[in-house]
């Protein structure tokens, strides 16, 4: 007799929106699919991605949020002012300067937190994915075409300055629905 798998789930650190900000950017996210086709992100599950880590345990939960101690819970303003685009469907929200520019015209302090992030995970032996940090909430999954109105076209919807973010350990997999994909864990 085979014993079933364990349970894994995608685990990813990102910073959440305050809830009014979620809702705005919910009904953006609901607007382009109402324009464009494809899966919405509910208003619950958007966020900027800091560190993605992957394919791990569920069991393995705790020693992931052990990576948050001592970080603060919540982070000042960060305005998404611009909408785009990767490869044919997904379309997302993000600052100015995704990277934190150096000139003064984005904060600096989410690349810093990803920074502090990816030093407790290797010192834990926790493997990450080590792509540049490209901040970008994600709206919109599956638009039917890569044609149709340009990203620009929604540019009435923003900005969208959340009045703080919210650092929280994510996962998608376990124990996600169509109307929840991800599992937060501040």
């Amino acid at each position: 007799m085979r014993r079933p798998a364990p349970a894994q789930a995608r685990w990813f650190y990102a910073l959440r929106p305050d809830p009014d900000a979620a809702l705005r950017l919910g009904a953006l996210a609901t607007r382009l699919a109402a324009s464009l086709g494809g899966r919405p992100l509910a208003a619950d599950d958007i966020h900027l991605t800091l560190v993605f880590v992957g394919e791990r345990l569920v069991a393995d939960e705790a020693v992931l949020a052990g990576a948050l101690a001592g970080l603060a819970s919540t982070w000042p303003a960060l305005a998404l002012t611009r909408l785009g685009r990767f490869g044919r469907g997904l379309y997302w929200a993000g600052p100015a300067h995704p990277q934190g520019a150096p000139d003064g015209n984005a904060p600096p302090w989410p690349a810093a937190l990803a920074g502090q992030l990816q030093q407790r995970l290797r010192a834990a032996g926790i493997a990450f994915d080590e792509r540049p940090l490209h901040l970008h909430a994600t709206l919109l999954r599956g638009a039917r075409s890569s044609v149709g109105p340009r990203p620009e076209t929604f540019a009435d919807a923003l900005p969208i300055i959340p009045a703080r973010w919210t650092l929280a350990l994510g996962c998608s997999g376990s124990g996600s629905t169509p109307q929840r994909r991800y599992r937060w864990r501040p």
